[in-house]
């Protein structure tokens, strides 16, 4: 047994658990939690997280539940025992899960793997979100419960593990924070840098707000080309024969016929360049069919975020 000190921005979290190591290009495997961490090769620059595809219910864990609404201050009470108005409305929660996107995030790995010459390294959490969110405040994401409130400081202290060894490489690093959805009728690769929706139809973008901050400050071409031109991720998965948004083709949600969107949430946020630092986070919101037929797509998926890798984080000057 090895004990892993995971530092979080709330406390110390100890986490015991049994290290075994693959041979060649994997790594090693860590579970702890309801969290597996996948460790990368030595020289990646690459992190993959996988939020919202857990399985485990566990009776000892409560599920989550809509937050009381306080009218005075506008903000939502995210405990079970709440007093006043549950309200679904401005407090409600998402519960669904992201189905098959750690089936697809394991194929897009081995892929970039495949290209770069490094493992990235990947953490998915187990837990169901009715039981767990690590995609939300951590108030909200756990409401209250003790052992959701452990499972999500391991979550995202396994996330500050990798970001520790990706700094440790000495080059600029990327996060792919990969999700599902199926409600958006465009079915576009949604990739989430913080840029509002009405922003990026309006053409106003700012890298400042951005989750790819350290990237656009450090590429010789302007923040709208390494957001939607012809090399950005979009771009790419254009090239490709994928529908994705921001991207030379769809640069904004209004190009499309749902206007639908996803910005990136709290892991964007919170892992990406925004408020410094020199690793930046990409949200992607991924339509079904990618996610179900993870073997076919995986691949093809992965081999174009391998050269988006290659041509932005492999520490040559650009």
């Amino acid at each position: 047994m090895l004990t892993l000190a995971v530092k979080t921005t709330f406390f110390f979290v100890l986490v015991s658990f049994t290290l075994g190591y693959s041979q060649g290009i994997h790594g090693g495997y860590f579970n702890s939690h309801y969290v597996d961490f996948y460790q990368g090769t030595e020289k990646t620059t690459v992190i993959l997280s996988v939020p919202h595809d857990g399985w485990k219910r566990p009776s000892g864990i409560a599920s989550r539940e809509r937050g009381c609404y306080d009218s005075t201050t506008k903000t939502c009470d995210w405990d079970h025992d709440c007093s006043g108005h549950k309200d679904s409305k401005k407090c409600g929660v998402s519960t669904g899960a992201d189905l098959w996107s750690a089936k697809l995030a394991m194929e897009i790995r081995a892929k970039i793997a495949e290209v770069t010459g490094e493992t990235p390294h990947m953490i998915v959490s187990q837990l169901h979100r009715s039981k767990m969110d690590p995609n939300r405040e951590r108030e909200e994401a756990a409401q209250g419960d003790f052992q959701a409130e452990y499972a999500f400081d391991t979550y995202h202290g396994f996330i500050e593990k990798a970001q520790d060894l990706v700094k440790k490489t000495g080059n600029p690093g990327i996060q792919f924070d990969i999700h599902g959805y199926s409600s958006h009728p465009d079915l576009w690769f949604e990739l989430g840098y913080l840029i509002d929706n009405d922003d990026l139809d309006r053409g106003q973008l700012r890298r400042s707000e951005s989750s790819i901050k350290s990237l656009a400050e450090r590429v010789d071409v302007s923040f709208e080309e390494i957001l939607r031109g012809e090399t950005s991720l979009g771009g790419m998965f254009q090239a490709a024969g994928y529908k994705a948004i921001p991207s030379p083709q769809y640069p904004g949600p209004g190009s499309g016929f749902g206007g639908k969107y996803y910005r990136g949430g709290y892991t964007t946020q919170r892992w990406g360049s925004r408020d410094g630092g020199n690793i930046d986070c990409i949200q992607m919101e991924l339509p079904p069919e990618p996610r179900r037929d993870n073997m076919e797509h995986g691949p093809r998926m992965g081999q174009v975020m391998g050269e988006f890798v290659k041509k932005y984080y492999s520490g040559e000057d650009m």
